[in-house]
């Protein structure tokens, strides 16, 4: 049984919950801070979730966790067979997992309910090893949590109605997807349904705001979301072979949302910033910080496009009309991310995608565990 260190709440362990139990997979969920010095070591960098094998080695990022267990089996795959439709389905993937970050951390975070839900989950997981009364502990998660992914992601009273306005307009643009298929590129799951199931599934899902508008607005999502938690045993049919108008307007929004800021990002990173600015559909977001791993994604996703032979680019190219998708193609020099150069992923040494005071506060938090026990015994 493979050991998955995460948390019952997090983004994106529920990603890879999601694809373990489709593959009928036996995993066992553990605490990160019971286990951190392990983590470390054997990985790199505590972020959630990260995975010991049954063999005792260690893989991180739901991404490429997902595509080594895939080239392990045999059998339809959860990636798209044609290569056009397979580098748009990545494409998508990268959208939901790092775009919807954003409004589903501020729905977490911003809303008295939520945040008490949340804060009582995460103090319990990560702070039962210390002393103290739990709504301090609460107190300080949420303060941590707040600051850091919320306000310190850009949420601010100037890009709050964009923020809320991008979590809907997915709810939206989901459900008419689903509206024609059960799953999001055809029949049986993909890898777009897992990605997506990061936010929709532990955040928009389970927080009580954000579930309470998607039963309202998006019910085929929310039954979808099941749908994946439970899929049905027969993993048989067929995903589409071409993109049709529901999938159009999903790409339509990737690219004017996801490739700006992963553009914005490069170009910061490039100059050496720690903060930049994006302007997104008209919404002014400023002082973001810069994440190295974004780098990355974007440097996956323009080594995907170079793997395409020129049909299948012209097909994406015809389906990637807004022009903020050219930076898959163009060539912008960007600064290496630096990450995984040996293109070991998920064998690599783990970073967090942003070098964030939570990262400090867990492994604080962890030593201090630590300490408390070493002293009880």
């Amino acid at each position: 049984m493979i050991r998955v260190y995460g948390s019952r709440i997090s983004y994106y362990t529920g990603k890879l919950e999601a694809y373990l139990r489709y593959r009928q997979i036996d995993y066992q969920l553990l605490s990160m801070v019971e286990y951190a010095d392990e983590i470390i070591a054997g990985a790199g960098a505590l972020q959630a979730p990260v995975v010991q094998l049954e063999d005792g080695r260690w893989v991180s990022d739901t991404t490429p966790i997902l595509a080594w267990f895939e080239a392990q089996r045999e059998g339809p795959s959860i990636y798209p067979h044609d290569p056009a439709i397979r580098f748009i389905s990545l494409l998508l993937e990268d959208h939901a997992d790092e775009w919807l970050w954003r409004p589903a951390m501020h729905y977490r975070w911003s809303f008295t309910q939520d945040r008490q839900h949340a804060s009582g989950v995460l103090a319990d997981e990560l702070m039962s090893g210390l002393h103290g009364p739990r709504f301090a502990k609460r107190f300080v998660m949420t303060r941590r949590q707040y600051n850091g992914f919320v306000k310190g992601d850009g949420v601010s009273k100037t890009t709050r109605g964009h923020v809320e306005a991008t979590a809907m307009r997915a709810y939206e643009l989901l459900e008419a997807i689903l509206e024609e298929r059960p799953f999001l590129l055809g029949d049986r799951p993909s890898i777009v349904d897992f990605g997506f199931m990061a936010s929709m599934f532990r955040h928009f899902g389970q927080d009580p705001t954000p579930a309470e508008l998607m039963r309202q607005r998006a019910p085929r999502v929310f039954a979808w979301v099941a749908r994946m938690w439970e899929p049905p045993a027969e993993k048989g049919g067929q995903l589409i072979a071409d993109v049709d108008e529901p999938l159009s307007d999903l790409l339509r929004e990737a690219c004017q949302t996801h490739l700006v800021q992963l553009t914005e990002n490069a170009r910061a990173h490039t100059a050496g910033k720690p903060r930049f600015g994006q302007d997104i559909q008209g919404c002014c977001y400023e002082d973001l910080p810069v994440s190295r791993y974004r780098v990355w994604c974007l440097e996956q996703l323009r080594r995907h496009w170079q793997d395409l032979d020129a049909g299948a680019q012209a097909r994406v190219r015809g389906h990637l009309v807004e022009p903020e998708a050219s930076v898959l193609w163009e060539e912008e020099p960007f600064t290496n991310s630096g990450y995984d150069p040996e293109g070991l992923a998920p064998f690599n040494r783990a970073i967090n995608v942003f070098q964030h005071p939570l990262s400090r506060f867990m492994d604080a938090t962890s030593r201090l565990v630590r300490r408390r026990r070493t002293h009880h015994q």
